[in-house]
């Protein structure tokens, strides 16, 4: 009797964990969907790492992550793995993880994270800040925006990223 109640209750905390983890990931993904109506972004102005000026345009045919970050943010430097499997995974159908470093780091300081972290996807600076005040004005770091197709913001994550979360988010993009 003693080994069934044992059961018994290692499977009650176990659906337990299950449950609560389940409603801590779909609140996540329902906050991170609750963004005020989209509206078609501009073309954006980013600076490349060799400090040649392109314009970047947001969704483009294909669903965009803006990752806002810095090269001295503990945050931003623990979730470039999950950006790099992210660009891994999805990279090519029709998705792309984008890095943008915030005004104050170099393109100097950003090509040493790339080559210190192996950063597989395209990194860009916003040296006058100007991209992030476009988007919503982002002022912390690390701050992501999905991007759909259209150009619209349809994510925004404040903070490292949730993979499952985002992973999550995209699969119900690619379905509606």
């Amino acid at each position: 009797m003693g080994k069934h109640r044992l059961r018994r209750w290692a499977l009650d905390i176990v659906l337990m964990v299950l449950v609560v983890a389940g409603v801590y990931v779909w609140t996540q993904w329902r906050g991170a969907s609750d963004v005020a109506t989209p509206a078609t972004l501009p073309v954006l102005t980013l600076q490349k790492l060799d400090g040649q000026w392109v314009q970047y345009h947001p969704g483009a045919n294909q669903v965009t992550l803006i990752n806002f970050w810095s090269t001295d943010c503990p945050p931003c430097i623990a979730e470039i793995p999950a950006l790099n499997w992210l660009q891994q995974w999805f990279g090519g159908a029709g998705f792309t993880v984008l890095g943008v470093a915030v005004a104050g780091n170099t393109p100097q300081a950003i090509a040493a994270a790339r080559a210190s972290f192996a950063m597989d996807y395209p990194l860009y600076a916003d040296k006058n800040g100007v991209a992030a005040q476009i988007l919503g004005g982002v002022t912390l770091t690390p701050t992501s925006l999905l991007i759909n197709p259209k150009g619209q913001i349809v994510g925004r994550y404040v903070g490292a990223i949730s993979l499952p979360v985002v992973v999550w988010r995209l699969l119900w993009m690619s379905h509606h």
